[in-house]
């Protein structure tokens, strides 16, 4: 897409390729409020992978699954033979300890929207 098409840097708009890939108000595929939720997902997502060093060797492996190979988590639990719970806490401690080191960056790593969790 994009990255490959010679006219990336000019390109005073979004081709119908790119635009299949975009969250689409009037399609109705999201709500506007939807956008920042979406927006924030990214942002978690990319410091989970780009921080993966801080976390368990088991919350490496549930990221990795999750997010790199697009694995639902009863798929990770089967995979990694233990329990669809251990796999959503393993996401959710992933989670905090990346919010932990990152919320001063970010606002809304403070937050629980994003299964983060303030400690004392």
């Amino acid at each position: 897409m994009c990255h490959d098409c010679p006219l990336r840097r000019t390109c005073p708009s979004i081709c119908q390729y790119v635009e299949l890939e975009l969250p689409s108000v009037e399609a109705g595929r999201v709500d506007a409020g939807d956008l920042e939720r979406i927006y924030q997902g990214r942002i978690m997502t990319h410091a989970l992978l780009e921080n993966a060093e801080i976390l368990t060797e088991r919350q490496q492996q549930v990221v990795q699954l999750y997010y790199r190979e697009n694995l639902q988590q009863r798929e990770i639990a089967e995979a990694l033979k233990i329990t669809q719970q251990a796999v959503g806490d393993a996401l959710v401690r992933a989670k905090a300890a990346v919010g932990k080191r990152l919320k001063g960056f970010y606002t809304f790593f403070g937050s629980s929207k994003l299964g983060v969790i303030d400690s004392p």
